[in-house]
């Protein structure tokens, strides 16, 4: 990756502090060449829902681009756009060469609705595979670039098995921290927890991938339960 990216992200990394994005997970490798189109829901307990739709390109081995248009509903009111993001990963390092794959993201989103204020997101993106196994972590800074806005920080992660390319059983936790420099205590921050699944399922010379997790929350800030969705058509 060009030294100059690398210093343009990590400065921007450092206004809005480092840390992932709640009910979706991102890997940092990147496929050069890779086209997709990626369907993303998540419903939660109570009513709130967010659809994402996303188209994505990976021009190099190291830069994954997509844009993306998000449907959303706040509970007993109508499902509204809410607004459209350029989201970008940059892998840091070759995959499977170190420890820890790592990896930044960096998405502008601009808010069709209550002011129409644009938003930024930072997120440092990690991780670890073996033979069987498959640990990533997230942690990620969300701010809206208005004077006097908050940053707001979240986490997420999960372990699968590798138990097929079709079916990868594991576990997910998602949280929302606060924001910075008034966290609060976990009982008032969201936490959750649950089962997930994972896999690949060859069409052709296309391949579909899919995501479904179910978790609930362990704290009395959190949803009682999340259920999410994502679905990818990949193609070259």
């Amino acid at each position: 990756m060009p030294p100059a990216v690398v210093r343009g992200v990590l400065l921007l990394a450092g206004w809005v502090s480092c840390a992932a994005t709640a009910d979706v997970l991102y890997s940092p490798t990147v496929e050069e060449g890779e086209k997709a189109v990626e369907w993303r829901s998540t419903v939660k307990a109570g009513g709130a829902e967010e659809h994402k739709l996303e188209l994505e390109l990976s021009p190099t081995a190291w830069w994954r681009a997509a844009l993306l248009g998000t449907v959303d509903r706040d509970p007993g009111s109508p499902r509204q756009v809410g607004e459209v993001s350029f989201e970008n990963i940059f892998s840091l390092n070759p995959q499977g060469r170190d420890f820890l794959d790592l990896g930044l993201l960096a998405e502008v989103s601009r808010k069709l609705r209550d002011g129409r204020a644009l938003e930024a997101e930072l997120g440092l993106l990690a991780e670890h595979a073996t033979a069987r196994t498959v640990t990533t972590v997230n942690l990620a800074a969300e701010r809206e670039l208005t004077g006097g806005a908050e940053t707001k920080l979240t986490m997420a992660a999960r372990w699968r098995y590798r138990l097929g390319a079709r079916l990868e059983p594991g576990f997910e936790y998602h949280a929302d921290l606060g924001a910075v420099g008034h966290l609060g205590s976990p009982r008032a921050q969201r936490h959750s927890v649950g089962p997930a699944v994972l896999g690949r399922i060859p069409v052709g010379r296309e391949t579909l991938r899919y995501e479904a997790a179910w978790v609930w929350g362990l704290t009395a800030g959190s949803p009682a339960q999340s259920v999410r969705l994502q679905l990818e058509w990949e193609f070259h």
